[in-house]
């Protein structure tokens, strides 16, 4: 009872006490006593924002703005309002279409506070001068579009789609601020390129807009009064394909549609017909390696060029579009491309994306004229521009646009790569080199090659380089050569000649797929010469597979191992000179040599046939399955290239007559022990003459070489046997000396040059010890 007593007074206590108190709030939370209220009440409360409001009312973010939250508002007064209306041709803001009111209301918003110093911060980070975007409020609505309209996109079908026109993605307003000028080296002369007939001062802009009042400061967020209105801008896809640019940019335009398509991107309720609506979007091939454009024009993000952070706030992109008369005389005049080419249309998807890309640019300020003679496009290509060949230009919702009376050509164009790139013919080389990954190095500056072409329908009957039975011939293959079918025959084994992959299979089968890009490949490296030819001169030149091809007849002939065995050539049609080498235009494909180094040799009986006993007698000699006619040697890597000075039959009976081997025919009779190192002898014997390092008589290649043989160890690791060779292409004849150079030990004979797989075999007339 007491107890209950003792709560009964605290609680009467309590309240009086309450009764008595008044309101104390710290000083130091209490709002400034200058606020008008929040965003909506201090516009409200300046009276002169009658007509921005008017267009807030009829948002849902009217509410917002009055009462909680964290915004920033560019505001323009009322001044600007009647500016705009007037411009545009309404004689009060009540006749205002509601989307275009709604859109320059959402437009204007930005989430969360900032003043003039946070604005330049990078998203979630503090460094000040590093920003000058953030996205507002406003996402473009839905439209239906007619497919007729992009007639270049791919999978074209005729019908109309509900299209979110950028994706349903945020657009973002820009301002300048001079810590964003500063940061980035941008100087006044760029903003005034950026906005023509603007000027900029130092104090902050919003797109084309003066702030005339920055900070205001209000309870739930911070407002930027503007002398103008500023809308929603076109990105630089939809001002490519808007109607005042009709007639001026198609041709640029349709080459970037060839890379578009209509994308599925959601199912959205349709409040009106109560069922769910599928939505599309734009999407854009893209990658620069791929011959793709660089980024997708239709976004409103900056693209992943720098990193994968999103970017957006810090950066945008740059887009030069050359105009339809530009590209038009540029084709008909006296350019690479019109050499192959009358139409944009009928060039590959590789080569369009080649054009394009020499246009996207990686940061916009480099579009203004400022920066010119150090400008480079997105692939860090030197672009020659200058303020003249300016037509047009506008600032964009993702960048900056600007027309240009001028094509840029690609470097690509002129250098060895360029006819393959460009010319369809040879479109299996320029694939084939783009997947082994040498492109690149054929398009080098300070280096002399020379490419000899090879066209699609002149890969017929060719030996397959990896196999010392087939031959492989191209009879078709897809629109961008993931699937190219060869023809195989020449197999011993009855069901391997065929089509790879087989075409009438229901899916494609990847290791047949494999089979023939690695044969494609090989065959392809024979026809690159990483050096320049001397036409006025008979030679050898390796090509970068490793064999050799022998250039004769003032060099407008060109003969490999397999064509000299048959006694013909690839004639020389025309030499393109380029940039960094030279591109040959032959009749026909360069044959690697068909033979290993065995068959070669027994091709030589009259020569060899006693170094052949040598081979046998070392168990060099390895059987190649469904194939009798020639043999591989098991010591041999052909990975790589080797010279054999093969000892002719007087130099292997010396040898035998000298003691230095036994002889090969009387193996047969000796006992397994003596056998063994009857074997053994004749194994180095055979090694010390196999040199690694492939020596045509070309004149150049001389000096010391190692041979084969193991002449001793030294901690663990093997030593070869040395020989000095001696080149002398006068007399197309070699000379092989001891390691000093002092002692000759034997020269070539009557027979050099001969080109087995991945083997130079010359006659020398005497053993090597």
């Amino acid at each position: 009872m007491r107890t209950k007593k003792k709560r009964f007074l605290l609680i009467i206590v309590m309240f009086i006490g309450l009764l008595g108190c008044e309101e104390k709030i710290d000083p130091f939370f209490a709002p400034p006593d200058d606020l008008e209220g929040t965003i909506y009440e201090t516009l409200e409360a300046r009276g002169n924002f009658t007509n921005y409001l008017k267009c807030l009312d009829r948002t849902s973010y009217a509410a917002g703005l009055q009462k909680s939250g964290s915004w920033t508002v560019f505001a323009p007064d009322d001044e600007a309002f009647e500016a705009f209306l007037k411009e545009n041709g309404y004689s009060s803001v009540d006749e205002l279409p509601w989307k275009r009111a709604t859109d320059i209301v959402k437009f204007s918003i930005i989430l969360d506070a900032y003043n003039t110093t946070t604005l330049t911060y990078y998203k979630s980070q503090w460094y000040a001068g590093s920003a000058f975007r953030r996205y507002t409020q406003l996402v473009d609505s839905i439209i239906d579009v007619d497919s007729k309209d992009y007639p270049n996109f791919q999978d074209w079908t005729d019908r109309t789609y509900k299209l979110a026109p950028r994706g349903s993605q945020v657009l973002s307003q820009s301002y300048f601020i001079q810590e964003y000028f500063d940061s980035q080296t941008l100087n006044p002369e760029d903003y005034e390129f950026l906005f023509p007939g603007e000027s900029y001062s130092g104090s902050m802009r919003v797109a084309d807009a003066n702030v005339t009042e920055e900070n205001v400061i209000t309870e739930n967020g911070l407002i930027f009064i503007l002398d103008k209105v500023v809308e929603p801008r076109e990105n630089l896809y939809q001002n490519l394909v808007s109607e005042e640019n009709t007639g001026s940019y198609t041709i640029f335009k349709n080459m970037i549609d060839r890379f578009g398509s209509f994308s599925f991107k959601e199912l959205v309720d349709n409040p009106v017909t109560g069922q769910q609506d599928s939505i599309f979007q734009l999407s854009f091939l893209t990658g620069i390696t791929s011959n793709y454009p660089a980024y997708n024009p239709n976004s409103e993000t900056y693209p992943a060029l720098k990193n994968n952070v999103d970017r957006t706030y810090a950066n945008a992109v740059g887009l030069f579009a050359p105009t339809d008369q530009a590209l038009t005389e540029y084709l008909s005049g006296n350019s690479l491309l019109g050499r192959y080419y009358d139409s944009y249309d009928d060039m590959p998807l590789d080569v369009v994306g080649i054009v394009i890309n020499m246009n996207f640019i990686m940061d916009f300020w480099d579009m203004c004229p400022g920066h010119y003679g150090s400008l480079f496009n997105i692939g860090f290509e030197l672009l020659e521009m200058s303020e003249s060949n300016v037509v047009d230009q506008k600032w964009c919702s993702n960048g900056m646009f600007v027309g240009i009376d001028k094509v840029f050509t690609p470097t690509t164009f002129a250098t060895c790569l360029g006819p393959l790139v460009l010319d369809a013919n040879y479109s299996i080389m320029n694939k084939m080199i783009e997947d082994l990954g040498i492109d690149n190095s054929l398009t080098g500056s300070g280096i002399d090659i020379t490419v000899v072409g090879l066209k699609n329908d002149q890969i017929v009957d060719m030996p397959d380089p990896n196999s010392p039975y087939r031959r492989v011939t191209v009879v078709g293959y897809n629109e961008d050569l993931s699937v190219i079918y060869l023809s195989v025959t020449g197999d011993p084994t009855a069901a391997n000649n065929r089509i790879y992959p087989d075409p009438t299979a229901t899916t494609v089968s990847s290791t047949d797929v494999t089979y023939v890009n690695t044969t494609l490949k090989s065959i392809v490296l024979n026809q690159i010469i990483d050096e320049p030819v001397d036409r006025s001169e008979d030679n050898f030149y390796q090509t970068r597979s490793g064999e050799f091809v022998k250039v004769t007849n003032n060099g407008s002939s060109f003969a490999g191992g397999g064509d000299i065995a048959a006694g013909t050539a690839s004639n020389l049609v025309e030499d393109i000179e380029t940039t960094n080498g030279h591109f040959l235009v032959m009749d026909g494909p360069v044959i690697r040599p068909t033979r290993y180094t065995y068959g070669a040799l027994t091709d030589n009986p009259d020569e060899f046939s006693k170094f052949l006993e040598v081979l046998d007698g070392a168990d060099a000699k390895v059987a190649i399955s469904g194939f009798s006619s020639d043999y591989l040697i098991g010591f041999l890597d052909l990975r790589k290239s080797y010279t054999l000075l093969a000892p002719n039959n007087a130099a292997v009976q010396q040898a035998i007559t000298d003691g230095v081997i036994p002889d090969p025919a009387s193996l047969s009779s000796m006992e397994p022990v003596e056998k063994a190192t009857a074997v053994l002898s004749l194994q180095k014997f055979a090694k010390k003459h196999f040199i690694q390092q492939a020596i045509p008589t070309d004149g150049s290649t001389t000096g010391s070489f190692s041979s084969l043989f193991v002449d001793k160890i030294i901690d663990y690791v093997p030593v070869y046997k040395e020989f000095t060779v001696y080149n002398d292409h006068a007399t197309m004849s070699l000379e092989i000396m001891d390691t000093e150079g002092t002692t000759l030990l034997a020269k070539t004979g009557g027979k050099v040059n001969i080109l087995s797989k991945m083997v130079v075999i010359h006659e020398i007339d005497s053993y090597l010890k």
